[in-house]
């Protein structure tokens, strides 16, 4: 039995919510139905919080899609929306260790070019040479018809988290 997306996008919330702040949605996408974001810092002392050795910081920025039919050329521009939207959070420095943003796309239908699109796509910054951290594009659509699950290399642990989910609706 197909689920619906709206079902799905509660379940995307709901799994989100726990452990991610929840952004507005930006005005000028009209198929963004969802923003989160992700934030934590690991870091080492020395004796007393004064006499700190290290400090590493991580970002997650999540946008989910809700599209009823996921084709290529709307998965690029949706792409490029996430990846516009991401970069403008990411703040580079000597603490920044990693950004992740990752793309989900919630969809009644899929063609063959857009799950080979969402395979194909990676994209990979470096900031200062690594020094100042790097970014990672992640990607995964869920066709609810077929309960198909088609993600990119940097996303393969996005595929259980999405089928987990598919299972509750």
């Amino acid at each position: 039995m197909p689920v619906s997306r709206s079902a799905m996008l509660a379940k995307l919330n709901d799994a989100y919510t726990v452990y991610f702040d929840e952004r507005p949605v930006e005005a000028d996408a009209p198929l963004l139905a969802a923003c989160y974001a992700f934030h934590s810092a690991d870091e080492c002392f020395v004796l007393s919080r004064k006499i700190r050795l290290w400090r590493a910081e991580t970002h997650e920025f999540v946008y989910v899609f809700s599209v009823p039919e996921l084709s290529a050329e709307l998965y690029d521009a949706c792409r490029g929306k996430a990846l516009e939207l991401g970069m403008r959070h990411i703040r580079p420095h000597i603490e920044h260790r990693s950004s992740f943003i990752t793309a989900l796309f919630v969809c009644d239908g899929m063609t063959e070019e857009a799950a080979g699109a969402v395979r194909r796509s990676r994209h990979h910054k470096d900031f200062l040479f690594s020094l100042h951290g790097w970014m990672d594009y992640r990607a995964a659509a869920v066709n609810l018809a077929t309960g198909a699950v088609a993600v990119n290399g940097a996303g393969r642990e996005l595929a259980a988290f999405i089928r987990g989910n598919l299972e509750k609706c």
